[in-house]
């Protein structure tokens, strides 16, 4: 079988980019305040007349952009172009989850960087065709949400911002709603939390070692994966104690022992959950994956040990059913 993957952006382009300029909260910056952050990496998008200035060139020449190397890689595995698609366009066009989209598709990626603020949901015709999507042999579901920065009060969000420590993360930034919504709806309320800090490894600057939990990954979907990625600000994955039997946790990152502190590493914690399994039961015979939206990015380092994540789903053959 020749998998054949969609990345979803679950964004509604419109309002993203419609953002105001003079809120910080909740938005994505424009590339002219991206390119003076990053000064002078970013260099090659200064002509106004190429690359617009704006969210939308964020969006396109710097979020998007990330996406291609893994793109590239699951081609030249697949042979099958990765189509990328996002939810609403900047002309308003909306394209839905619906049977018709999802016939063609056996690998669907949710990138669900979507604010809370701009209420993406699924339909209930959507979760319908779904819920028949995730009843094909073969098919997997991959749900990715972002992190959620500063849900509390202002207090607890200094205290986070100074552990993550990225000055273009506003001090609340709330993104993954169309996941949650997706999650819940099929029966698995598992919430993506913070805003963590990852650990760098003892050698060098590359990532810190998975913490994994080999006995449960019967699909080898990390086998000869080592690290994932060090994105600054990475969620952890909350699962209800009424789902820790059907939810398996593969992995965990550690979170960076140099950052500051976090009510959640005051908590005891030193990992934070990083990708989730939800084996076949029942009538799914679908495998469902939770983790980070940047693990498709090649933007954050790691990239070589992300490449064998990228292949062994590329390469990914069924899997147990637990009904």
């Amino acid at each position: 079988m020749s998998r054949r993957f969609t990345l979803y952006f679950s964004w509604s382009r419109p309002q993203e980019i419609g953002s105001e300029l003079g809120k910080l909260e909740n938005r994505y910056p424009a590339l002219f305040e991206f390119r003076r952050a990053i000064w002078p990496l970013y260099e090659w998008t200064a002509s106004q007349e190429q690359y617009k200035q704006d969210i939308s060139g964020f969006l396109d020449h710097v979020v998007l952009f990330d996406f291609q190397h893994f793109s590239d890689v699951i081609c030249g595995v697949t042979g099958n172009p990765v189509s990328l698609i996002q939810r609403q366009s900047e002309n308003g066009l909306v394209q839905s989850l619906d049977e018709s989209f999802l016939k063609d598709i056996d690998t669907l990626i949710v990138v669900s960087l979507d604010h809370f603020t701009t209420e993406q949901k699924p339909t209930e015709e959507e979760i319908k065709a779904i819920k028949k999507f995730l009843e094909r042999k073969d098919t997997c579901l991959l749900v990715c949400p972002q992190h959620d920065v500063g849900s509390s009060d202002q207090a607890s969000r200094e205290v986070e911002f100074l552990h993550h420590g990225d000055r273009l993360v506003p001090a609340q930034q709330r993104i993954g709603g169309f996941a949650r919504a997706i999650l819940a709806e099929l029966g698995f309320p598992i919430e993506n939390q913070f805003g963590l800090n990852p650990a760098k490894s003892s050698k060098d600057n590359s990532p810190a070692p998975l913490l994994k939990f080999s006995e449960l990954d019967d699909l080898n979907i990390l086998q000869g994966v080592t690290t994932f990625n060090l994105h600054a600000h990475l969620p952890h994955y909350f699962v209800p104690d009424f789902l820790k039997e059907s939810v398996h946790v593969l992995a965990k990152q550690l979170i960076n022992p140099a950052a500051s502190n976090h009510p959640f590493v005051e908590a005891g914690n030193l990992y934070f959950n990083a990708l989730l399994w939800i084996p076949p039961s029942g009538n799914r015979t679908a495998n469902i994956f939770i983790c980070d939206a940047t693990l498709w990015s090649s933007a954050f380092s790691g990239v070589q040990s992300l490449e064998v994540f990228w292949r062994n789903l590329a390469n990914l053959q069924g899997g147990k059913n637990n009904s």
